[in-house]
C-alpha cells in the first residue's frame, strides 16, 4: 500500500505548502497543520529526490533508556547547541506490536546552509527498508536525511535550479517504491532577475544519488504517492490530481463538493493503484468565525470520487491498508473504512485513554501505529495498546520538547518511523526522528 509523504506499509503525512508564501522561511514546511505520510507500493514510506550533495554530521549509535510504560513530561531546560543525536530508546510491554517495539529517537543532523532564522523540522519520511530511510524538510542546506540502519547524515539539494544564486528550494514530503526509486517535492522561488516566481519542484533518487526533475509550469505539486516507476499520483491545493507516467503528467481536477474557499490537501495514500485515498480541510478565510469541512477523494484506477466522512473537521492523515481497511484523522477524531462506509473510531487504550495522535503508519491490518506527543498507541487487529514516547533527556542540547509528529512511514519487517519537530529550551528548532527497526 502506498501513503503519502511518507510509508510502505501504510503510512500517512501531512504537510503545509511551501514556496507559494514568497519567504524563504515557510519554503522550510514547517509544521502548521498535522503532517501526512506516504507510502509506496507494498510498504507505507515517503520519497525524495535529487543529485550529489555534501554529507554532514552524523549521529551516534543508539544507546538505549529503559522507560516504564507511562507517559514521559520533558523537563524544560538548558541551552541550544550543536545538533548532535544521542537516541533514546523506550521498550514497551504490552499484548500487541507495541509488546516487542523498541523506538529510538534521534536529531538528525541541522541544516547547513539554510537562511538564518528557518525553521527546522522534518515533514516527510519514506523507508525502503529498515536500514534504508529517507526524511525531508526544510529549505536550501540540506533538506534530506538519511538513515542507514545507525546513524543519520544530512545531503543537500544537487546541483541545478535550486543551487542557483539567489533561488530558494524547500522539500516537504517524500514517497518511494523501492531503495533505487524514490521522489521527494517541495516549494521553490525562482529570481528571473526582474521577479520573484513560485513553482513546484521535484527531486529523484535512483539508489545512488538524487538529481532534480522538470517539472512543467503547469503541475503543482503537493503530498505524493507511488505505485511504480511510471505510477505517481501527487494531490495540490488547487483540487487536483497529477499524475506522473514516467515521462509524462496529467492533471485530473477532483470532484470535491464543498463549496469553502481555501483547500488544504496534505495527505494521498494508497494500497494500490487502484484504491487511492486523498485528504485535506476546505475552510474559510480568517480566525474569527472560522469554518472547516472535510475532504476525502477516493481513486478506484479509473476515477475519483468525493467520499462523505462522519467528521466536521478537516481530514488531516489518512492511511490505505486494503480496499476495504484504511484509516483517517480529523483533527482529534481516528476514522476507519470497511469498504462501504467511514465511521469514527471511539476505542481506548490499556491505560482508559481515548485512541488518539497526528501521524499514521501501518505494517498491516493487524499492526497499525498512530503517534501523539507523549504517547505512541498501537492496533493489533482487535485492540489498541498506548506506549510511551521515548523521553528527550538524552538529547543534545538538554530541554527539548517535541511538537505532534508531521509524517510516519512503515516498511516490514517492522519498522514504523515518526517524524518532526523538536522545540529547543531557547525557543529554537531541532528536527527530530522516532523510530523502530523490531517493533
Amino acid at each position: 500500500m502506498v501513503q503519502v509523504n511518507n510509508d510502505r506499509a501504510a503510512t500517512s503525512q501531512s504537510r503545509g505548502r511551501p514556496g507559494r508564501r514568497g519567504r524563504m522561511r515557510n519554503l522550510a514546511s514547517r509544521a502548521t497543520v498535522f503532517r501526512l505520510v506516504t507510502v509506496g507500493a507494498g510498504a507505507l514510506a515517503a520519497g525524495a529526490a535529487m543529485s550529489v550533495p555534501a554529507f554532514a554530521a552524523t549521529s551516534p549509535t543508539p544507546s538505549a533508556v529503559a522507560v516504564p510504560p507511562a507517559a514521559i513530561s520533558v523537563p524544560p531546560a538548558a541551552v541550544a547547541v550543536p545538533p548532535a543525536a544521542r537516541p533514546v530508546t523506550t521498550a514497551a510491554a504490552a499484548a500487541s506490536s507495541a509488546s516487542s517495539a523498541t523506538f529510538n529517537i534521534f536529531n538528525p543532523p541541522s541544516q547547513s546552509g539554510a537562511p538564518s532564522g528557518s525553521p527546522e523540522g522534518l515533514t516527510g519520511v519514506y523507508a525502503a527498508s529498515p536500514t534504508d530511510v529517507w526524511a525531508v524538510g526544510g529549505a536550501t542546506g540540506d533538506p534530506f536525511e538519511h538513515w542507514n540502519g545507525t546513524t543519520w547524515t544530512g545531503q543537500g539539494l544537487p546541483a541545478g535550479l535550486c543551487t542557483e544564486a539567489n533561488n530558494q528550494c524547500g522539500v516537504s514530503s517524500i514517497t518511494g517504491t523501492s531503495a533505487d526509486n524514490i521522489t521527494a517535492e517541495g516549494g521553490a522561488i525562482i529570481d528571473t532577475g526582474t521577479t520573484e516566481v513560485a513553482e513546484s519542484v521535484a527531486f529523484h533518487f535512483n539508489g545512488t544519488s538524487w538529481s532534480q526533475m522538470t517539472i512543467p509550469a503547469n503541475v503543482t505539486l503537493g503530498p505524493l504517492a507511488a505505485f511504480s516507476a511510471t505510477d505517481l499520483w501527487s494531490v495540490n491545493n488547487n483540487g487536483d490530481a497529477e499524475q506522473f507516467n514516467g515521462s509524462t503528467w496529467t492533471t485530473t481536477k477532483l470532484p470535491i463538493s464543498t463549496t469553502l474557499p481555501d483547500l488544504d490537501m496534505t495527505s494521498i495514500s494508497g494500497s494500490s493503484p487502484s484504491d487511492i485515498w486523498a485528504a485535506g480541510t476546505a475552510s474559510t478565510s480568517g480566525v474569527e468565525r472560522r469554518k472547516t469541512a472535510p475532504v476525502l477523494e477516493h481513486f478506484n484506477g479509473t476515477s475519483w470520487t468525493n467520499v462523505t466522512v462522519p467528521v466536521n473537521g478537516g481530514v488531516t492523515s489518512v492511511a490505505a491498508i486494503s480496499p476495504t481497511d484504511a484509516f483517517a484523522l480529523d483533527g482529534g477524531s481516528l476514522i476507519q473504512w470497511n469498504g462501504t462506509t467511514w465511521s469514527v473510531v471511539t476505542a481506548t487504550t490499556q491505560t482508559g485513554a481515548a485512541v488518539s495522535g497526528t501521524a499514521l503508519a501501518a505494517l498491516s491490518p493487524t499492526d497499525v501505529w498512530l503517534a501523539g506527543v507523549t504517547t505512541l498507541d498501537n492496533f493489533n487487529g482487535t485492540t489498541w495498546t498506548s506506549v510511551p514516547v521515548p523521553p528527550t533527556a538524552a538529547l543534545t542540547p538538554a530541554g527539548q520538547m517535541l511538537a505532534e509528529p508531521d509524517a510516519a512511514t512503515a516498511v516490514g519487517p517492522g519498522t514504523v518511523w515518526f517524524v518532526g519537530e523538536a522545540i529547543t529550551a531557547t525557543g529554537g528548532t531541532l528536527p527530530y526522528a522516532m523510530g523502530t527497526s523490531n517493533g
